[in-house]
């Protein structure tokens, strides 16, 4: 059976490059005591951020249809 870890061939998407290199950048500057805890935070704000940015999208494409 071919594991996941062992195989070199799999492609990662553009996207998952430019998260994981931002996550590791405020990783290595913010130093946390508990990286667990760290990055779990620091993925909900990840993810409040994405809603309120759809939120505005959403408002501002509302206004100009109106």
């Amino acid at each position: 059976m071919d594991s996941i870890s062992a195989r070199s061939d799999i492609e990662v998407p553009d996207e998952l490059k430019v998260i994981l290199k931002e996550y590791a950048k405020n990783l290595i500057k913010s130093q946390p005591e508990d990286l667990v805890q760290w990055s779990a935070e620091y993925f909900r704000t990840k993810v409040e951020e994405e809603k309120l940015k759809e939120s505005e999208n959403f408002k501002n494409t509302n206004e100009e249809q109106q």
